[in-house]
């Protein structure tokens, strides 16, 4: 039979660090405003276009992990919520 072990504070702390990543993606500056350093020319448009696509998956990458910690941070408060409900009961305390 499998056993499954969870640490309810470490679902908690990668929660949070799943969402800082999250929120610093979010953030990050706009890369295609540093174009001008390419100067005229087929490389211009061309970096534009690789950069605004990486601005795209950034993007949505930043929202998916934020969302995703979110989720982490509220399982880990449920397992540490569950835990402390059953070592109560099984001290003879209630819920």
């Amino acid at each position: 039979m499998t056993t499954i072990r969870v640490d309810a504070a470490e679902v908690a702390e990668l929660g949070v660090a799943l969402a800082e990543t999250g929120a610093d993606l979010l953030l990050m500056g706009d890369p295609a405003a540093e174009r001008w350093a390419l100067g005229p020319g087929d490389a211009g448009p061309a970096a534009e276009e690789l950069l605004g696509g990486w601005r795209r998956v950034r993007l949505a990458l930043g929202r998916s992990l934020s969302e995703l910690g979110e989720a982490g941070v509220e399982a880990g408060s449920l397992y540490l919520d569950t835990e402390a409900g059953v070592s109560r009961s099984l001290s003879g305390g209630s819920w």
